[in-house]
């Protein structure tokens, strides 16, 4: 959330090892961290309460209105539409006992809010903004920032490998960059490819303010 976050940690003493933690992070750099008392889950149906609530507070807060929209959730991790990976739905479905299958509905789906998961769909035609959009939708980071790293170029040359995007020399200028480094940029595949282009087709995860993100469906 904007001015506060919902950490769910398994195991006996985990808020002191938080504490440690984020004293640690106050004197590294100076911010100030504010800790409420622990709420212990004394069951696996109340742990899995405690998760949807988290991963539901954006939308009863009014800054979304799809728990999927909310870049900072760790419903997309589960959901394979971000990278780094914060948190594998492996470990929250075996932690929770919740079938892998069943995990969203459980999770991310109530009387009120019944959003559907991402989910790939082909696409013929998408526009560089577009596929910056995407990439920084994954990434986490601000669109006109994806390209000032090697990681965010890196993506954006490979998602375009699958829509017959521009040649190699085009892509280069309009990328800023030599036709070598388009060259190296294209292999090997990167495992974030995945997340990209799942973003790029699901405009809930591709959220990308004052750009034109043009794409045309298969």
């Amino acid at each position: 959330m904007p001015d506060h976050l919902h950490l769910v940690v398994p195991g006996a003493g985990a808020g002191e090892r938080l504490r440690r933690v984020l004293s640690a992070c106050t004197a590294l750099f100076g911010v100030r961290f504010d800790v409420l008392a622990p709420e212990p889950a004394n069951s696996r149906d109340i742990a899995a309460r405690t998760v949807r609530y988290g991963l539901l507070n954006p939308v009863r807060a009014g800054l979304v209105d799809d728990p999927w929209a909310w870049p900072w959730s760790t419903l997309r991790d589960l959901g394979g539409a971000a990278y780094p990976v914060w948190t594998a739905p492996a470990r929250i479905a075996a932690v929770l006992a919740i079938p892998p299958k069943t995990l969203f509905s459980k999770l991310a789906t109530t009387a009120d809010h019944r959003a559907p998961p991402p989910r790939r769909v082909p696409i013929a035609i998408a526009s560089l903004d577009a596929l910056r959009c995407a990439v920084g939708s994954t990434l986490r980071v601000p669109a006109g920032e994806v390209l000032a790293e090697q990681l965010g170029r890196r993506l954006v040359v490979q998602a375009s490998e699958a829509f017959a995007m521009p040649s190699t020399s085009r892509l280069a200028k309009e990328l800023g960059c030599c036709e070598r480094t388009i060259q190296r940029d294209r292999a090997p595949r990167h495992s974030a490819l995945d997340a990209v282009l799942l973003c790029l087709g699901d405009e809930r995860l591709r959220r990308c303010p004052g750009a034109v993100a043009d794409l045309r469906r298969g």
